[in-house]
This record gives C-alpha cells, structure tokens and sequence, in this order.
C-alpha cells in the first residue's frame, strides 16, 4: 500500500492523551461517476494515532479528497483511496501518490484489522503514509503491528461492500471511477466502561508464564492496557500491556512473587476507569544450588544435595543422571516429594561426572526448574551415621548467631581430631580447631560470621565428617 499526506498543524488537542480527547467524525459522500452510492461515516482515534487524525483533518479542511477516488478495490480485503493523482491525472498513476507530499510517521499500535479499520496505506517505508488510507472490509490481522490505524467505520459499511464489489481491472481499479467528497460533521466524547475482570480468579496461586489474563470486553474498545505491579497502588508497575483484545499474557514475570493487576479500555480517544484490582502469586521459582558447587571435583561419592529455599514452594524434586538431558535411562537419582532443603542419594560410582537440578513444587503443582550443576566424584565417602547424612556429630543451635556447640562421642573415642569450618566452595573460614582426644564438647564462636550457609568438618586421619551449619 501506499499513500501519500500533507502535513499540517497539529491538533489542540495533541499532547493532553492522559486525559482523553473527542473524537472527530467525517462523512464520506461516494459517488460512481455521477450516481450517488451512499455516505460512510468514520470516527478516529486521537488517543492512539494523532498524528496521523491531525493530518487527516488538516486535509479534510482543505477539502483535498474532494474529488479524489477509491482507487483500488479487493474483495475480502480493503478499499483503498485518497491520491490526489486520481482526481484528474491518468489511471496509471493512481496509488503512486505525489513525490511532494510530506509523509507521517509511522503510529503502530495493537489495534486489530477487523472489518471497518481505518488505516494508512504507505510504501516499503514504514514512515512514507501521507494522504491514501484503506478500510478494512474483512478481518486482516496480518497486517497488525506493521500498518497505522487511525479510525473505524461507524456507519455505512454496506456502502464499502457496495464498493469493493465494483467491476474491477487486473490491477484492481474500478472500471467505473469512484470519487469521494469528505467532511467533518462533529466529534464524539462517549467514555469507555470499565473492564471486569475474569480470569485468573483473585488471589489465584501458583501462576504460570503462561497463563492467559482475560476481562470482559467494554463496548467501543479498540486498546486495552493491562498493568502489572508488585504492590495494590501500582507505585512500582513492572509489566505493561497493550492488546487489542480481551486478554493478555504476562509470560516475563519472575516465578515465586505476588503481583496485582488491573486494565484500562481505550475507545480511540477516551480511556476508561481502571478495573477493579486482583492480585496473584506465580508459581514457585527455580532453586538456587548450593552444594556440590557446580564444577566441583573430587566430591564425595556420598554426597549431600542442598539447595536455597523457594519461596511458596514447600517441597522439592532432585534428580541426579550421568547426562545433562536428564533422560530416563541417565538417570541415577529421581527424588519427589523432598520437604527440606537437603537430601543424600545412595551411593555414587567413582571418579564419574553426574549432573544435578532441583525442581520446586507448590503442593503436587510443578515450579521451575534450577539450573543445572555438573560435579565429578572422588574416590571417598563422607562418613554417614544414622540419619543418612552427617554420621555421629551434633550441632546446636543450628541455625545459629554467636555460639555454635559441637558435640560427638567419635570425638572422645577415636583419638585427636581437628574441626574445620569452610564456605560452600570449600574455603576455609576459620582457623583449624585442634580437639584432645578425651573432649567430647567443644564450642566455636561463629559471631563474625555474615550470615549464610557454612560447612563444618571433623578430621581424624583421612576420614571426615560433615555436616551443614546455617549462620543468621
């Protein structure tokens, strides 16, 4: 398509969008040679495309479409007209437009193409439109996002089935010239009605990315904008969206939080009362690893798995393979149900890379996946007591802020030992505590510590004991 415009002053009313506009109304006198067709009447949309409305009312007070005429004509699709060529110049020219005129630039919008759209046709360059427009005679979404909407047919849309219909050559031009005369009969300051919600429910939970947030459609709507924030007053608006229909994803916002949500109604030059706000909380994220760090080497062939709390998760799902696919026949561990932050599979080959992820649950309702770790085995076992974690060693508090008691009956029976304290990469974070053989309680301050998790070890020969210690 293409068009050509003249530019003129801008309307009084551009730049006061946040408050809405009237809408103006033209009527379309159509005539084929001398036999009267019928009038259209359009409305246009100041509050989505005012540069194109203030140059299209700049050339109706002109009068320059008198006279000029829908010049192209396809069934099912639009009739397109407004080169002033067509006034008197030869058919061949009409649709080049005039190298002359000045040009728009481009408003694209999430306006639909359904039938009576008023848009503005232009060349390859998306900033060329100027005077020729088109309308719509059946739904062509597939030009949404790529052309400028400026209006709508109101009234009158048999005329435009009257006229596309017209015998027509190969190059779609009416056999018969159509001519237009367009004038300004009024304006319209009709408001949108505010939206109703429907799904998801309020207060809904477990939210995924995919989810479609529908309303109610309010009459006359031609733009919705659904808002999306992380508090009921919407001071901090992290999602904006500008559909032309009655729903809308939010696929980009992070797992594991509460938003609210509200929409807004845009009839092309009022904007509604926002809906009533709802509010929802996402499904849960993915975890964070912890321990093996990824990339570890020489790791237990017994190890504990931790992970990082999810919020709104309360259980958890590990699984270990030798292949980053995670595939069935890979698969040496595949743990549901897990309500703490830890777990110890059985025993692993050694000297063999495994690849680890967590997936968090809200009740029996899948999160996210974490990250996947990597990790290589060594050829020892950490030493594991009765609880299949951490062997004959106790730790109170845990977690803990000042004083952390270590206490074990290993300690008093198996000779001198040392404990040792280490990050979650294995860097130490204290010096070695040496312990005498027969002292079966012994305690470490831990107050200079910022708080996170820590790893506390006792060392006898070439055995050792582990065990997480959580600092707040």
């Amino acid at each position: 398509m293409r068009i050509q415009l003249i530019v003129a002053l801008l309307f009084p009313f551009m730049g006061i969008a946040q408050t809405g506009i009237d809408k103006p109304i033209y009527q379309i006198n159509t005539y084929r040679d001398t036999t009267f067709l019928g009038s259209i009447t359009m409305e246009l949309f100041p509050l989505v495309a005012p540069l194109h409305v203030n140059n299209f009312d700049s050339l109706v007070a002109q009068n320059f479409f008198d006279s000029t005429a829908f010049h192209r004509v396809v069934p099912g699709f639009v009739i397109q007209g407004g080169d002033p060529n067509s006034i008197s110049g030869p058919i061949s020219t009409w649709g080049q437009g005039q190298a002359s005129q000045p040009t728009v630039p481009a408003e694209f919008s999430a306006v639909r193409h359904l039938r009576g759209i008023v848009g503005a046709a232009r060349d390859t360059n998306i900033n060329s439109a100027n005077s020729q427009f088109y309308i719509c005679v059946a739904p062509a979404t597939f030009l949404d996002g790529n052309y400028t909407v400026f209006g709508r047919v109101i009234q009158g849309m048999e005329v435009v089935d009257t006229i596309v219909a017209s015998p027509r050559d190969a190059n779609d031009v009416p056999l018969q010239k159509i001519s237009m005369f367009v004038d300004s009969i009024g304006v319209s300051n009709l408001v949108p009605d505010s939206v109703t919600l429907t799904d998801p429910p309020d207060q809904a939970v477990n939210v995924a990315n995919t989810q479609l947030f529908r309303w109610i459609s309010s009459l006359g709507t031609v733009l919705y904008t659904a808002e999306f924030a992380t508090d009921s007053l919407f001071s901090n608006i992290v999602l904006t969206r500008s559909v032309g229909s009655n729903q809308a994803t939010a696929s980009t916002l992070p797992a594991s939080s509460k938003y609210y949500w509200r929409v807004r109604a845009n009839n092309g030059g009022r904007l509604s009362p926002y809906s009533v706000v709802r509010s929802f909380t996402t499904l849960p994220g993915g975890a964070n690893l912890v321990s093996p760090p990824d990339s570890a080497v020489q790791t237990f062939t017994n190890p504990v798995f931790t992970w990082n709390s999810v919020p709104f998760a309360d259980n958890y799902r590990l699984q270990v393979a030798t292949q980053n696919t995670f595939s069935s026949s890979s698969l040496v561990a595949d743990q549901t149900g897990i309500t703490d932050t830890a777990f110890q599979v059985a025993p692993l080959l050694n000297n063999t890379r495994y690849y680890w992820r967590v997936r968090s649950y809200s009740g029996t309702l899948p999160g996210l996946f974490s990250a996947k770790y990597t990790f290589e085995t060594g050829t020892v076992a950490g030493l594991a007591g009765d609880d299949g974690r951490s062997g004959r060693i106790r730790i109170y508090p845990n977690p803990a802020d000042r004083e952390v008691v270590v206490e074990s009956d290993w300690i008093s029976t198996a000779g001198a030992m040392r404990i040792l304290l280490s990050d979650l990469t294995g860097r130490d974070i204290l010096p070695v505590k040496s312990v005498h053989p027969h002292d079966s309680r012994v305690s470490i301050d831990v107050s200079m510590l910022p708080p996170g998790m820590y790893v506390l070890g006792i060392l006898q020969g070439d055995q050792t004991v582990y065990e997480r210690l959580v600092i707040e």
